[in-house]
């Protein structure tokens, strides 16, 4: 990590039209550093605070996604990172330079807002190739962007002339044409049918590493930033929750809110009555003693569990641990799965089973053994906050 030494001197940083000095603080690096370094950033509206004290680091050629609910700070963030917007306090060091005092046109990055920013009087193509023009680069650039958003054959259309996800698709053409090698995107795929959102955020990533680049990705949808983040970061009321690969953050979510925004879930709310070595128990209200692996962090406990971690079992398993008789409420068609819904007790179960005969789907309105595996359940201390939440899709 580098050590940064609060000492007053003047970054100069020479492009073609001028040289420009910007105030910074400098810093002595003692270690490797990474591409783009967020050093906590705060910025308040008023009273309301946007951000509060966020740091990451992103490294060159990574994709780093950021997830969160609306109002979570997301925009705010990425408009820092432009130049967009002054933080508060804190820094932005980007390839070893501070560019927290530099304007946002000289910091080299292409920033794609959600309200795309066509200019209404020019064509698709001159609004994709005015950046490259701009900066000396070739035509090909822009065709290759057309064509993997697939609108180079309506490159003479006007923007008014297209629907919003073309408009949306144009404007992602254009940062990816500019020849950055920093895109901040935000939202760059929410105007868009499911079937193009999930074909564009897989090109998008494949350029990305084809041309080396560095990309900020802001999302609401957490299914979207985990099928394509290298690492991610959750944003929520302008805190930091939790950073890491999809994988790691799905799997051990650091708190409640990230278990319940990063997907669908059961959320069981009981007591701590039992602790034996590796093991404890928990009385869960409408539904029973539920025993869990681990150690329990305190006595009042909300307990998770994924849908795709409970399983459908027969009169054989009966006496295994955490085994319960449901009645099926519903079936959800899913494709290569269905969803259920098991009401056990007074509590709703969620479970995912694969649709590898027709026997799942005539299961509605029939009685059911589902099992929920020791080891699979996650534990969070019990705030008081409703459980009842659906997860931002």
């Amino acid at each position: 990590m580098p050590l940064y030494v609060t000492k007053l001197c003047y970054i100069v940083v020479y492009n073609k039209r001028r040289l420009a000095f910007y105030p910074s603080l400098g810093y002595y690096n003692h270690g490797p550093m990474s591409y783009l370094e967020v050093l906590n950033i705060s910025k308040s509206y008023g009273d309301v605070r946007a951000l509060v004290d966020v740091s990451f680091e992103v490294d060159e050629g990574e994709y780093f996604c950021i997830v969160g609910p609306t109002g979570a700070g997301k925009t705010t963030l990425l408009k820092i990172i432009a130049g967009l917007l002054k933080p508060d306090h804190g820094r932005i060091v980007l390839d070893g330079v501070d560019v927290t005092y530099m304007p946002s046109e000289e910091r080299g990055v292409a920033y794609m807002p959600q309200g795309y920013a066509l200019f209404p009087h020019m064509t698709v193509w001159e609004n994709v190739a005015y950046g490259a023009a701009m900066k000396g680069l070739s035509k090909e650039r822009a065709i290759m962007a057309l064509k993997m958003v697939g609108l180079l054959h309506r490159k003479n259309s006007y923007p008014h002339e297209l629907s919003g996800g073309q408009q949306q698709r144009v404007a992602l053409a254009r940062a990816i044409a500019s020849g950055s090698r920093l895109l901040l995107l935000d939202e760059p795929l929410s105007a868009l049918d499911l079937l193009l959102n999930i074909e564009l955020r897989y090109e998008l990533r494949r350029y990305a590493k084809e041309l080396g680049l560095t990309v900020l990705h802001v999302t609401h949808d957490s299914e979207e930033a985990m099928s394509i983040a290298d690492r991610l970061l959750v944003l929520n009321k302008g805190r930091v929750q939790q950073i890491g690969e999809p994988e790691e953050v799905y799997i051990k979510p650091r708190n409640l809110f990230i278990a319940k925004f990063l997907g669908d879930a059961t959320m069981l709310r009981g007591r701590v009555i039992d602790i034996e070595d590796d093991f404890f128990m928990v009385e869960v209200e409408g539904l029973g003693l539920v025993k869990v692996r681990g150690h329990p962090p305190t006595k009042d406990l909300v307990l998770v569990i994924r849908p795709e971690d409970i399983l459908l079992v027969d009169e054989n398993d009966v006496f295994d641990d955490n085994v319960f008789k449901g009645k099926v409420r519903d079936v959800e068609f899913q494709g290569v799965k269905a969803r259920l819904h098991v009401v056990v007790g007074e509590v709703e179960v969620l479970l995912d089973a694969w649709l590898d005969s027709g026997y799942i789907m005539s299961l509605k309105g029939k009685h059911v053994l589902l099992k929920m595996p020791s080891n699979r359940i996650l534990v969070y201390e019990d705030s008081g906050e409703d459980l009842h939440y659906m997860p931002w899709r």
